[in-house]
């Protein structure tokens, strides 16, 4: 941050101390390890060492269980399949080695004082031995996500990259929306680009690859990651952890989504590369938009090479791993918008109706490069590096809005109407509007990750240093955007045959299908760039205790710098009169038009302009001042700057684990920006000055604004196997939401008529959750999983708008450059509190103890419900069902099935009914979402062992996402994006 000294890293782990509610835990700790006691003398002990792997895939085993019940020592294997065990006392001991879905394999083995033994386990199970390999790595990957989840000391979900198939678009939002609590947010083109968690919305859930955050793209100066900016290809598994521990960030009110690479080290074969060649088809038999129609073929490829060198007297020392990813994902929707009288009488009648064709084909690169090198046998150094390219070149919308005034009176709009019908009068109110709309998106996510690892016997260290960037250029993909406008229009709207397709017919006014009818208004043309970049160190060191029972000791920092900016160079030109500019585009079919019958006349915004610039430069006048003032109004910096430390105690004793200690954070933040003068230039000043008005409005009202804050954050997590295979868990833990960076940036809006003043607050603290969670897991072989688990959610410090900030003091120095003395503050603040509880129950199992053929069935399902209630908007209730954004109801159902070469699996995910826009209790203003079951198909068949052959229905039964205000029979929106088919081979050699 501009100006200040570097932070002292270790001010965070004092201030732990300082909190009374660490002191119970310490002495806690203290009597913990007391207890325990020392254990033999280091003189009359040895180690071993080795390794588990999976001989039928040819893979290290991360997590494996290798144990000398005798001695009651345990380990589990690291990320590359070793394990240490340390203390083992000098004689001859039997190893056992376990792992989910493999037979467990025993060795003895023979440990000489202050010496190291050597081990290593190949597991099998009679599983794989009908199977190819192909499904042999699937089904491991089901193994390796169950037995992370299993191992982990806090409660978590794994799933691995691989466990659904060949996703839509290889994105990992899809993969994470089949998991429990988790939904989707689904964007216009049926993307999911973020995801809600336990009920929290995407900006106040964390993202990370590999534990570091990276930078993200979305929104102006917004926290949401977009899930498609990086492909799910280049990792191995996905995790979402719902119980934060000290070692984690606890920034996620929801859970923290976790993309995990894979180590090359972790494979045993000298090299390996696995590839995938599809072709994404909108079939022209299902309902498909005439623009995606004219589009409908479009390739998807993936390949990664792996290999394992001998370097420097090593052996199998550097692992290489390279993932490149390319794809063309196009995606169409037809959209249907209207909007209702604000009354809770009905009938209420329809004033606004909107139809729309979108068409987009994002063309997304990625390369992934990952090296490992082990050092020494206590040594790792790793250096993941992640390209990734997202560009669309551009996004066409075609949109017609029929709208009248809301009035009955008998110079309104409205003639008459019943819940179908609509009859509207030909006043100048009534309108009807043609807009195309041509926009560019280019988003370049880079990232770089060094890390290293160490092992000094008892004494475990490692450590972070990563950098990434999102730079976003969002312009107009050579058109821009035009609205031509018809006043006078009158027209008759009946949906008693289609509420989706209404019959619309012209009672009044010019002929909507005559485009010399048709007056053009502003033409606009979008240039901005977001940026993001995030720099990252950390560090941990772990002591494993020389007690009687397994204890550790751990402590780290972690120091994350985040910076975000948007500059904006919009312009807009008005229309100069004469000659109407605009021909009519026959090629341009709209999906309504088709549905319909209706013809109205399209056009292209793309014959308008040449680099930015329109082409007849006698047609339209440029709104200088407004071009000039952008570049102040929308061109804002913020910078944050996280310091933090934590501490740790963990124990096993027998079936019993815990984990408990705290974190503490402390957060600087600094934006700046400009706002506008309290008086405004006139209108005619604007006009015949425009540069020399913004300088006066704008360029001498500089902000820079600074806000800071320090939170604590405890958790204890215990476990307990009450059988081999049952384990229950408790957990509670402490988390919070940081503020959007669009509220810490200067920002003032006066009214002078009523002496206020509405501003940002940079000192806007985080919401805050206190979150208890309880878990029965069950795990059954081969490779299955039941899992009932309870989560509370105590919320305090809700952010919220319009809370009083004081009055406006006299004097230069008042904050405001002397400005608005005497006026009423209005800002964003923390006031309310609510609850967040809820039920999850998931299944999973591969059904082979069935007979004959139908010992191919598998099946995985889980559903979660959940409610919310609390003062949210400081002193008014709201019960459940009425916070928007929380969904209630979410489900997940996969089928799987193989026999012989044929493999086949059946998803469907249910995102249940939810309020999406809340205005007030009972307000007909309130906007919900239905509903939403989307099923997939996919069919594989394995032509050679290196060679399959694939086939995935996207959306079999084009499901739409849809809305409706108020009342389920006023749909406020319908969008439909059709049915894709990937066609492909994949294979691994």
């Amino acid at each position: 941050m501009r100006g200040r000294p570097p932070p002292n890293i270790m001010k965070p782990m004092q201030a732990i101390l300082r909190y009374p509610c660490v002191r119970p835990l310490c002495l806690l700790s203290a009597a913990v390890l007391l207890w325990f006691g020392p254990t033999a003398r280091a003189a009359d002990t040895g180690t071993i060492s080795g390794t588990v792997s999976n001989s039928a895939t040819g893979n290290f085993l991360e997590g494996a269980k290798v144990e000398i019940p005798q001695l009651g020592l345990a380990t589990l294997t690291d990320q590359t399949g070793r394990f240490i065990l340390s203390g083992v006392s000098a004689g001859t001991h039997g190893l056992i080695a376990s792992y989910v879905g493999l037979d467990t394999a025993r060795q003895t083995t023979r440990v000489e004082a202050g010496a190291r033994a050597i081990a290593a386990f190949d597991l099998n199970s009679s599983v794989y031995k009908l199977d190819s390999f192909v499904v042999a790595g699937v089904r491991e990957g089901g193994a390796a996500a169950i037995t992370a989840q299993r191992n982990a000391s806090n409660v978590k979900n794994v799933v691995a990259m691989d466990s659904f198939g060949n996703l839509p678009n290889m994105s990992a939002g899809e993969l994470a929306i089949r998991l429990p609590g988790v939904a989707g947010v689904p964007d216009d083109e049926g993307v999911i680009n973020g995801i809600i968690v336990r009920g929290f919305g995407p900006t106040l859930n964390t993202v990370t690859v590999d534990g570091g955050l990276i930078a993200n793209s979305a929104g102006v100066l917004g926290r949401q990651f977009q899930m498609v900016s990086i492909s799910g290809a280049m990792f191995d598994q996905l995790e979402v952890v719902k119980g934060h521990t000290p070692d984690q960030s606890a920034a996620s009110m929801g859970g923290t989504v976790n993309l995990k690479s894979r180590s090359t080290l972790s494979m045993k074969e000298k090299r390996r590369f696995n590839y995938g060649f599809s072709a994404r088809w909108a079939p022209t038999f299902t309902e498909q938009i005439s623009l995606r129609r004219d589009h409908a073929l479009h390739p998807l490829l993936n390949a990664s090479y792996q290999e394992v060198f001998d370097v420097f007297g090593g052996q199998r020392n550097l692992g290489i791993a390279v993932t490149t990813f390319y794809s063309e994902n196009v995606n169409a929707s037809f959209r249907s918008v209207r909007d209702f009288e604000n009354t809770t009488n009905q009938p209420a009648y329809l004033y606004r109706y909107t139809t729309q064709d979108y068409f987009n084909n994002r063309k997304t690169t990625g390369v992934n490069v990952k090296t490992d090198y082990r050092v020494s046998p206590s040594t790792k150094i790793s250096l993941n590096t992640i390209y990734s390219d997202q560009i669309d070149l551009f996004n066409r919308l075609y949109e017609v809005v029929a709208a009248t005034s809301q009035s009955t009176a008998p110079a309104g709009g409205i003639i008459d109407y019943t819940d179908k019908i609509t009859r509207v009068r030909a006043v100048p109110a009534s309108t009807l509007s043609v807009t195309e709309t041509m926009f560019s998106f280019k988003n370049r996510t880079r990232a770089v990750d060094l890390r290293g690892e160490h092992e000094f016997g008892r004494l475990q260290m490692d450590w972070t240093g990563s950098y990434s960037q999102a730079h976003v250029n969002l312009g107009v993909g050579g058109g821009g955007t035009l609205t031509n406008t018809i006043t006078g229009v009158g027209w008759d709207l009946d949906r008693t045959q289609s509420d989706l397709y209404p019959k619309f017919t012209q009672t009044g006014g010019p002929d909507i299908r005559n485009i010399a009818n048709y007056q053009p208004g502003q033409l606009n043309a979008r240039d901005n760039t977001r940026s993001s970049e995030v720099t990252n160190f950390r560090g941990n060191a772990g002591y494993s205790l020389p007690t009687r029972l397994p204890a550790t000791l751990k402590a780290g920092f972690d120091r994350r710098e985040q910076r975000a900016g948007l500059a904006t160079r919009d312009r807009r030109w008005n229309y100069a009169g004469g000659t109407r500019p605009l021909a009519v585009d026959p090629s341009i079919i709209t999906w309504d038009s088709v549905k319909t019958g209706r013809q109205i006349p399209m056009f292209e915004t793309a014959a308008l302009f040449k680099d930015y610039i329109p082409v007849d430069a006698a047609l339209w006048g440029e709104d200088r001042y407004f071009r000039e003032s952008q570049r102040y109004i929308n061109t804002r910096e913020v910078t944050e700057l996280v310091t933090a430390g934590y501490g740790l105690a963990q124990v096993k004793a027998g079936r019993f684990g815990f984990l408990g200690g705290a974190r503490v954070e402390r957060t600087e933040v600094e934006g700046s920006g400009w706002v506008r003068a309290r008086t405004l230039s006139a209108a005619a000043q604007q006009l015949a000055d425009p540069v020399g008005s913004v300088q006066r409005d704008y360029a001498n009202n500089a902000r820079t604004v600074n806000g800071d804050y320090t939170d604590l954050f405890p958790s204890a997590h215990a476990s307990y196997d009450i059988m081999t295979n049952l384990k229950a868990r408790l957990s509670w833990s402490t988390s919070f939401g940081r503020p959007p960076f669009g509220n810490l940036v200067p920002g003032e809006n006066p009214n002078e008529t009523n002496r206020t003043l509405t501003v940002n607050n940079p000192s806007l603290k985080p919401q805050h959750a206190k979150n208890w969670d309880a878990a029965l897991e069950y795990y059954f072989e081969p490779v299955g999983q039941f899992t009932l688990g309870w989560f509370h959610k105590s919320i305090t410090d809700y952010i919220v708008g319009g809370t009083d900030g004081g009055i406006v003091a006299a004097g230069q120095d008042n904050g405001f450059g002397g400005n608005y003395e005497g006026f009423q503050i209005f800002k964003t603040g923390n006031l309310g509190s609510a609850f967040v509880q809820g039920w999850e129950v998931s299944y999973q199992q591969q059904l082979t103890f069935l007979p004959g053929a139908f010992r191919g069935l598998g099946v995985s399902a889980n559903y979660t419900y959940l409610k919310t209630w609390g003062l949210f908007a400081g002193n008014i209730y709201i019960g459940n069902n009425q916070v928007a954004g929380f969904v209630p109801e979410t489900g997940n159902l996969s089928l799987t099935y193989r026999y012989r070469k044929f493999n086949t699996r059946t998803s469907v995910n249910y995102t249940g009914r939810f309020i999406s826009g809340f205005t007030a209790p009972g307000s007909p203003r309130n906007l919900y979402r239905y509903s939403r079951t989307v099923v997939n198909l996919s069919l594989a068949y394995d032509w050679h062992p290196r060679v399959a052959v694939t086939c995935d229905i996207a959306n079999v039964f084009n499901e739409p996402q849809r809305q409706f205000r108020y009342l389920d029979t006023q749909m406020e929106r319908t969008v439909t994006t059709g049915v894709a088919v990937n066609l492909g081979v994949t294979g691994r050699f």
